[in-house]
């Protein structure tokens, strides 16, 4: 009797999770990609799941109507290719929960959020997503501009954007944000100090196992920009920038929290925790993942990837509990010589008497 009642609801559950990861509807790149709009516009109690086949979806302008899922269908690259005519993602309604899971948005160009902007009190959210070639022409954020809601990048790779006074990603107004193993590379703002990534208004940013490096100007900069204050949270991520890796006002450097990371640039008046390293974080810089750190970085082993959302790295491959900070896991047998080497480094001959201190 005890097995029946027990058993029951575990299938109940299985099924019900599975009816919820099941695609809704499964399009491929050579229909018009109105057909992508159109099934998010579905009529229907349930959010659509939108699977796209394999290929390149041009003119790819999308709004967000309604919450919805966009989901890469097998293994091979999905391209929403906004050819430069607009963003690939405008959020047009409250209470909307977008995603997007696997798919390349790219050659976004808009006055602000070159690829996605959000202005309504929605949540979006990209998960093992690639933002590259997109462009602000005027406000910032080349790849990203949100100023309500929520906005969560997982596994998240934002390269080679371009856009006036932030690179990558424009936080504004009352947005809550979160970077959990993203990568923000080789952005390039207009300005020479300008960032890749910039808070204002009452702003919140969350940057956990993340790498923000290689960009234009600083690497995170708080502006000052009306009442409320802007909040910072970095934690085993690595951010590098010139001048500063993070760029605050003197009276604002208690909004900024910095534990467990590395930090290449200035950072003001924030006050670091004992754990987190001030240099070069010691990337291998070549191969296809040149941003991955190599034997000898201090970055080995000084993280913590307790949060379920951050055991894979940026490629997927698992990380320890205490892992290497940044985005991508350093390989294992680099972990094992660095950790070796720095046991050698610590072993010190103990004194014969006082005299020998």
């Amino acid at each position: 009797m005890h097995a029946c009642y027990v058993l029951v609801p575990i299938v109940v559950i299985a099924l019900a999770a599975a009816d919820a990861d099941a695609c809704t509807v499964t399009l491929s790149p050579d229909g018009n990609t109105a057909a992508i709009q159109h099934a998010i516009d579905r009529p229907g109690k349930a959010p659509p799941v939108v699977c796209l086949k394999p290929g390149v979806y041009r003119g790819a302008r999308l709004l967000a109507t309604r919450s919805a899922t966009i989901r890469r269908a097998g293994r091979d690259k999905v391209v929403l290719d906004a050819g430069g005519q607009g963003r690939v993602l405008t959020v047009v309604a409250d209470g909307v929960d977008f995603r997007f899971e696997g798919v390349t948005l790219t050659n976004g160009r808009a006055e602000r959020g070159g690829a996605v902007e959000n202005s309504k009190a929605s949540s979006l959210t990209l998960t093992d997503c690639w933002l590259f070639g997109n462009t602000a022409t005027l406000h910032g954020g080349g790849a990203i501009a949100a100023s309500a809601g929520s906005l969560h990048l997982i596994r998240t790779r934002a390269t080679g954007n371009s856009g006036d006074r932030a690179a990558a990603l424009e936080l504004t107004g009352t947005v809550r944000a979160r970077l959990l193993g993203t990568l923000v590379v080789d952005n390039e703002a207009k300005g020479t100090a300008d960032p890749p990534v910039r808070l204002s208004g009452q702003a919140r940013l969350d940057v956990i196992a993340s790498t923000i490096a290689y960009n234009s100007g600083s690497g995170i900069v708080l502006q000052p920009d009306g009442p409320g204050r802007r909040t910072l949270h970095v934690a085993s991520s690595i951010v590098m920038g010139r001048p500063d890796a993070i760029t605050v006002a003197r009276g604002e450097a208690g909004d900024v929290a910095v534990e467990h990371s590395v930090l290449w640039g200035g950072y003001g008046f924030v006050a670091l925790d004992l754990h987190t390293q001030r240099g070069l974080p010691g990337f291998s810089l070549k191969g296809s993942e040149r941003y991955r750190p190599e034997r000898g970085s201090v970055a080995i082993g000084l993280g913590q990837c307790a949060d379920p959302a951050v055991r894979m790295d940026l490629t997927g491959k698992p990380r320890p509990h205490r892992c290497t900070v940044g985005a991508l896991e350093a390989p294992p047998g680099d972990v094992a010589a660095t950790l070796a080497d720095r046991k050698k480094a610590q072993t010190k001959q103990k004194p014969k008497d006082w005299r020998d201190i």
